[in-house]
């Protein structure tokens, strides 16, 4: 596998509230630190201090860096890629608690002779507790699912499954609910600093609950050529999905979802943004 041009995430709990807390990596010192939700949307309350949980992650060898529950335990676990195309779990084993929150790492994948990807995004695409990833094939539109089946080591990846072929100029972001249809859509990001959903279920379900049709994209905010990252979160705790934003000048945004997708009006989705971090200038994924 290769790795992102921007970074990408999902957030998930650390400690297990459920609330989504937001992982983020500097870029200058390789260390790990996660900022706990402290229950509510507030502005620049809405996270806590942050703690500690890694050192050493340096982007000159860890490449992609990503939280989810990978173990279906309801606490975040880390995903990694490398220089040397090998990916890597740090598995939660206390909770948040300072460096004593990651396990030993478990490499658990890598990169496949017969393809590569130059995206990573995780979601939990078949319903079963436990985050899977998605890729975009280098150079081309082809987006691949691949289903974790247990931590297994090497094994823990299934084979990669074709999951739509869309512009390659367009990057995956992550797989959310946009809009409300109990399905996941595909949400991406243009050239053109466009942010699109793909909604895969636009043309209902067959008898076998495989969508109908080739489905429908719908652009659903601009102006995201100038942010450094990108994440999927729920920040107000409604059910609906939110998206962070990392501005290249250190502050952290908030877009939250209204409750309504109005397919008439796909800019509407989401309200403007408001910051809930500055200072962040020394990050560079967060998740």
């Amino acid at each position: 596998m290769l790795w992102n041009l921007v970074g990408v995430g999902q957030s998930a709990s650390f400690n297990g509230d459920g609330r989504r807390d937001v992982l983020a990596r500097s870029f200058e010192t390789g260390d790990l630190f996660v900022y706990p939700h402290q229950g509510r949307l507030d502005g620049l309350n809405t996270y806590g201090a942050p703690t500690k949980i890694g050192t050493g992650f340096h982007c000159g060898y860890f490449r992609w860096i990503g939280a989810g529950d990978f173990t279906g335990d309801g606490r975040a676990d880390v995903y990694v890629t490398t220089a040397d195309a090998k990916c890597f779990l740090y598995p939660n084993t206390a909770g948040l608690n300072d460096l004593d929150t990651l396990g030993e790492r478990i490499h658990i994948g890598g990169k496949r002779p017969e393809v590569m990807y130059d995206s990573l995004a995780l979601a939990d695409l078949d319903g079963d507790g436990r985050v899977d990833c998605f890729g975009r094939q280098v150079g081309t539109g082809n987006v691949d699912s691949i289903l974790n089946t247990g931590i297994s080591g090497l094994d823990t990846w299934a084979a990669p499954e074709p999951m739509l072929t869309m512009d390659k100029t367009s990057w995956p972001i992550g797989m959310a609910d946009v809009t409300g249809n109990g399905e996941l859509d595909l949400i991406v990001r243009r050239d053109t600093g466009e942010l699109a959903l793909h909604d895969f279920f636009a043309g209902g379900k067959d008898a076998d609950g495989r969508p109908k049709g080739a489905g429908e994209w719908y652009t659903i905010s601009r102006g995201w050529d100038g942010v450094r990252a990108i994440d999927i979160t729920d920040i107000d705790g409604d059910g609906k999905p939110d998206l962070l934003a990392l501005r290249v000048d250190g502050t952290l945004v908030a877009h939250v979802h209204q409750g309504v997708f109005d397919p008439e009006r796909p800019l509407s989705t989401f309200r403007e943004p408001v910051a809930v971090a500055v200072g962040w200038n020394d990050f560079d994924y967060i998740s």
